[in-house]
């Protein structure tokens, strides 16, 4: 019996809060204060300008302006050049989950460089509903719009997952329409809302409000201290699991396309980008037995 609950589809949480921040995107906010407060000495997270979107290192907070679309691809790489060059020690991640579950296992396995295991202080997931490149973010709202535009932002609301063009022009994605034109790893993602980090951040239409989802005793201990710090900046509204349902709607309606897309291919006996024999039983036991297993130390 196939079973999309809500610890399969979300995964284990300490708090759920609405944040606003007066000044900024509350998430760049904190950060930024991490930095001054040297809770954190570098972020690792993508940024966009002019050129396109691109993973990058920050030091310092001056120039922090992360990027309003997901996007996944050489984050990890920076994690050397990070610890070895610039010698930090208390790195903050902002990914989705397929790098944070990267990322985890370069820990686990000591990928690269001995001293990743010790020198990531955050994890920062994102929630995702499918990565895709920006020519094909252009042609996904000219198949909704008919006019071809580029992206400036996506985020999440009750109605449903929203696209904003550089114009300001914000349209409605329905998921099927949405799953056409992400990356091709992203049809067989089942951790779409970053289980396993420490806070996931779920970007809203006002960019100066976002909801965080706290899932360790470390991300509550540092959200603590910078809302202590800045309680007059940073405005906390606990919300219950009911208030953001709709995000539980959305995450379903993108598992199933993801699921469908794994079982068709498993049918017509063509392989599964990442996906081996052992990953697939996996999956069913996992799938059959959501209530006994842990999903936060399920990696897929």
């Amino acid at each position: 019996m196939i079973r999309l609950d809500k610890q399969f589809l979300f995964g284990k949480f300490k708090g759920i809060f609405e944040i606003y921040c007066k000044e900024e995107n509350p998430l760049h906010f904190v950060l930024k204060k991490m930095l001054e407060k040297e809770l954190i000495d570098g972020i690792i997270g993508t940024t966009q300008d002019e050129t396109g979107i691109r993973p990058k290192l920050f030091v310092n907070s001056d120039n922090l302006e992360l990027s309003y679309i997901s996007f996944n691809g050489g984050q990890i790489s920076l994690l050397k050049k990070a610890i070895q060059k610039y010698q930090l020690k208390k790195i903050a991640v902002v990914a989705p989950s397929c790098i944070l579950d990267g990322l985890n296992k370069t820990q686990y396995y000591g990928i690269g460089c001995n001293w990743v295991k010790t020198a990531i202080a955050l994890k920062i997931g994102i929630l995702c509903l499918g990565v895709a490149t920006e020519e094909s973010l252009k042609y996904e709202v000219l198949d909704i719009a008919q006019k071809k535009s580029k992206v400036r932002r996506s985020y999440v609301a009750e109605e449903g997952f929203i696209l904003e063009t550089v114009e300001g022009t914000k349209i409605k994605v329905d998921m099927e329409t949405h799953h056409h034109y992400v990356n091709s790893a992203c049809k067989y993602c089942l951790n779409l809302s970053a289980r396993g980090s420490d806070i996931t951040y779920v970007p809203l239409e006002d960019k100066r409000r976002a909801i965080f989802i706290i899932r360790s005793e470390r991300g509550w201990r540092t959200l603590s201290i910078v809302q202590k710090a800045f309680s007059q900046k940073l405005q906390f509204k606990f919300l219950n699991y009911n208030d953001v349902k709709y995000l539980e709607n959305l995450l379903r309606k993108k598992v199933i396309l993801n699921i469908d897309n794994i079982l068709e291919r498993v049918d017509m006996g063509l392989p599964v980008p990442k996906w081996n024999n052992n990953r697939f039983r996996r999956f069913y036991r996992i799938w059959n037995s959501i209530s006994e297993i842990n999903i936060e130390e399920e990696v897929f």
